[in-house]
């Protein structure tokens, strides 16, 4: 419903297609669409090769060069750490203070980096 009072605001009565300016204007459309990318990632897992050593410093322990690291989207977009009500649809999830407040990869639908697909 909120979806379609926004679009409203921006179109009201009128058939006209929409143009770039108006995409800019779907504040809520796009934190909607997010927040379906946060709940069903389309890349659930991404594999990388590392390149080289790897120490982690939280588990006081060395992952070797060539081993293949997996990273699940699917549970990273779910982690309460990162996300107040994780299995619960909320599109403030993508409001701009709240994206400023979580880790640059707690969001990662398409992969992230230099070697992110989008």
């Amino acid at each position: 419903e909120m979806c379609v009072q926004e679009l409203n605001q921006i179109f009201g009565e009128s058939d006209r297609p929409a143009t770039f300016a108006d995409t800019l204007e779907m504040k809520f459309l796009e934190r909607c669409l997010l927040e379906a990318l946060r709940m069903y990632p389309p890349v659930p897992v991404i594999a990388r090769k590392l390149q080289e050593d790897v120490k982690l410093v939280s588990k006081n322990c060395t992952v070797p060069k060539g081993a293949t690291i997996i990273i699940a989207t699917t549970i990273t977009h779910r982690l309460e750490q990162y996300w107040d009500n994780p299995d619960v649809f909320n599109p403030d999830n993508h409001l701009p203070e709240k994206a400023a407040e979580r880790h640059f990869y707690s969001f990662i639908p398409f992969s992230a980096g230099p070697r992110s697909c989008v």
